[in-house]
């Protein structure tokens, strides 16, 4: 399910370098990105959100990918509200923090 999420997170952003999806625990966040090896790491509590909220996480990260930054710069907010406007991408990640605050605190 999740390479699937991450195809189409990956047309939905027309990002078009190679990357993999790898499931690990976390530490202190519940995803992130290796520019170095192209491989978006998410801790085993997405798998429990909706597939609408790990898409979100999946386009937040593919923007910092192709935006090569680990900011939230502008570009970076270009490409997420490609996919998400602004709004809704606030909503999305409120939502995604209240379901996952124990992971997060």
């Amino acid at each position: 399910m999740l390479e699937d999420v991450l195809e189409r997170a990956k047309e939905l952003t027309k990002y078009q370098g190679e990357v993999r999806v790898k499931v690990r625990p976390l530490k202190t966040s519940i995803a992130r990105v290796s520019f170095r090896h192209g491989t978006i790491t998410v801790d085993p509590s997405v798998l429990n959100l909706s597939e609408e909220e790990i898409l979100y996480i999946l386009v937040h990260e593919l923007a910092h990918l192709k935006a090569g930054t680990v900011y939230h710069s502008s570009l970076f907010w270009e490409v997420v509200s490609q996919v998400f406007p602004k709004e809704i991408a606030v909503e999305m990640e409120d939502r995604i923090i209240l379901k996952l605050r124990k992971k997060l605190v």
